[in-house]
């Protein structure tokens, strides 16, 4: 596989997990500001606690979803009402053309599963899509800000070598006694310059207490332990190790205002906590602490220096504001966190960290789900069905001025869609006209077809479900394919579905060797990625920890490992009605069979 191959599968999941992520952390961002400002005069524990959950949600799978999350009751009832997309791969599935999709979704056939003869055909005209360029734009701003966030930190490296290390005088002594004060088990490196502009604790492995020069002839006797002070219970609650999560969050986040924004929210949120820290400490008075923050200010001369793992006192402006009211306002009982602190942010992140609407925003990684059978029951509850479409399934001599696909369904459906497919095969879309629902049961695709050509789409898939009946009920996966008129033979004959050529066990074999360590099946054609060994309970077989199912290189046979009981019947199904990833290398599904072997009993 080219170079240009691997980065357009990759660029499908990037590009669904960058729009994914990047609406759920704006509502996150927006919500949690909110939340924060109706707590303004709560302990500044929970508004940092709200804005780290902020940067937790950058690290979660926007997939993420459980059933007492916003995305169950709150964002999917907007998507079904709506139809509006969550996803590129939901809001273009059916601009190809533009921003071509992997066909379905990873668990299907993927556009270069196809033949080596084909692929090399092909190879030769591939260029890159819209959303592969704009993956590389995303990676090249990335290396951008660990560029800036690399060159900075050698200054500050640098800043730090070269200042004279403070170990004698009243400082250090100060510094140890506050250490053992907070029971930490060693106390940073404290050393002294007249390049620093505030106060600053670095490092994370070797954490080191930088103060400017021109600090202590400002500082009193009782102001410097509280600087010192301030900058331990930093060190303590391994605020640097945040610092870096929060470089991290920005570097995959760069092009996201609002992630930039609570980053800022967050270390001033972060300032206020250790502000409160030293305040219950009792060896300050907030008058004196306030002065303090001053004199830090006067020092810095109105310039910051803090970055990457590098946490100080110094804040401008109306932040700056608002910490000196805190500190001038402070209340000791009312500032320490509670089991309601806890439990409020335990029940909002309950809440508001799992954002996926239901199936319909679950980010696949393509080539993920290949090798895993599917062990899975068909659903009791009825699904909505196709009755008509146009084309028929597997037409041919379709008339390629034929000017939009519709499907019909048996009950009435929901506002949303979900055409799912990608290059080659997808049709041309008509960039002129919307994908629209004619009436209640019946939803039109607007194409663009050619002579002579194989097509094939699908109604919904395995991380696409936007068809759906009015009760919720979601429509099976369904492939439609066909060809216009003009098609040779051998482009006809790519319709018909693969067939089981043979399987090892046999079908229906009653003397089965219980060592037997994996299943076979066998097709009569080349075979696309994926598959799907459907079935549950004690009739079908255990999977081995650690093993997988696998495709031979001919992609001809499909093994599936297993361990086997003596005197067992055994059942399963090579693809069903919900599940049919057993499909040829143009993407015809093969049609289910079952699968019955009995294994011998053992001798006594």
């Amino acid at each position: 596989m080219s170079l240009m191959s691997v980065c357009e599968r990759l660029s499908a999941p990037w590009l669904t997990w960058v729009v994914a992520s990047s609406w759920q952390l704006a509502l996150l961002v927006c919500l949690v500001a909110a939340l924060a400002r109706l707590l303004r005069h709560a302990p500044a524990r929970l508004r940092y606690g709200l804005w780290l959950l902020v940067l937790i949600k950058v690290f979660l799978p926007p997939g993420l979803m459980t059933p007492w999350s916003v995305g169950r009751w709150g964002i999917e009832p907007l998507v079904e009402a709506t139809g509006m997309p969550t996803t590129i791969a939901e809001a273009l599935p059916v601009s190809s053309s533009i921003l071509p999709t992997p066909d379905d979704d990873a668990s299907e056939n993927l556009p270069d599963t196809t033949s080596d003869k084909s692929r090399s055909e092909t190879s030769s005209i591939q260029t890159l899509s819209a959303r592969t360029i704009l993956m590389f734009v995303w990676v090249g701003g990335m290396l951008c800000v660990w560029a800036a966030v690399g060159w900075r930190y050698l200054r500050v490296v640098q800043l730090i070598r070269a200042a004279d290390l403070f170990d004698e005088g009243p400082a250090p002594i100060a510094l140890a006694q506050i250490a053992i004060d907070l029971q930490l088990r060693r106390a940073p490196e404290l050393r002294v310059t007249r390049e620093a502009t505030s106060p600053f604790l670095f490092g994370v492995f070797r954490p080191t207490i930088v103060l400017p020069e021109t600090l202590l002839d400002r500082l009193s006797a009782t102001d410097l332990p509280a600087v010192l002070t301030h900058e331990l219970i930093h060190y303590q609650r391994r605020d640097t190790w945040i610092g870096w999560l929060q470089v991290v969050a920005s570097s995959l986040c760069w092009f996201h205002p609002l992630v930039w924004w609570a980053n800022r929210q967050l270390r001033h949120e972060r300032e206020c906590v250790c502000d409160e820290a030293v305040l219950r400490l009792g060896q300050v008075t907030p008058e004196q602490y306030g002065e303090c923050i001053f004199q830090s200010i006067a020092a810095s001369r109105g310039r910051s220096l803090v970055a990457g793992s590098l946490v100080g006192v110094f804040e401008r402006g109306a932040k700056l504001q608002n910490r000196l009211e805190d500190v001038m306002n402070f209340k000791p009982a009312s500032s320490k966190s509670t089991w309601a602190t806890r439990l409020t942010l335990a029940v909002f992140a309950m809440l508001f960290l799992p954002m996926a609407p239901g199936a319909v925003s679950r980010l696949v990684v393509a080539g993920e789900e290949n090798a895993k059978p599917e062990a899975a029951t068909e659903t009791s509850t009825p699904a909505p069905r196709i009755v008509k479409s146009s084309p028929l399934q597997r037409a041919i001599d379709v008339d390629p001025a034929l000017t939009e696909i519709t499907v019909t369904f048996d009950r009435d459906m929901g506002a949303g869609m979900s055409w799912t497919g990608g290059p080659p095969h997808f049709p041309p879309v008509d960039k002129g006209r919307k994908a629209r629902w004619i009436d209640a049961r019946t939803c039109s695709l607007p194409v663009k077809l050619e002579k002579g050509a194989y097509y094939r789409l699908g109604i919904n898939s395995s991380s696409h479900r936007n068809f759906r009946g009015t009760d919720g009920v979601t429509a099976p996966p369904t492939t439609i394919c066909f060809t216009t008129a003009g098609a040779t033979e051998e482009i006809q004959r790519r319709l018909q579905p693969p067939k089981v050529a043979k399987f090892s066990p046999e079908q229906d074999a009653t003397d089965v060797d219980p060592a037997t360590a994996s299943l076979q099946v066998s097709f009569d054609g080349p075979m696309g990625d994926g598959m799907s060994w459907v079935g549950s309970g004690p009739k079908y077989p255990t999977t081995p920890a650690g093993k997988q199912a696998s495709w031979s290189k001919d992609r001809l046979t499909c093994t599936l490992p297993v361990s086997l009981e003596p005197g067992r019947d055994y059942e399963l199904r090579i693809n069903s009605s919900t599940h049919s990833n057993f499909q040829s290398q143009w993407g015809v599904p093969v049609e289910p069979v079952v699968y019955k072997f009995k294994t011998r009993v053992a001798k006594e």
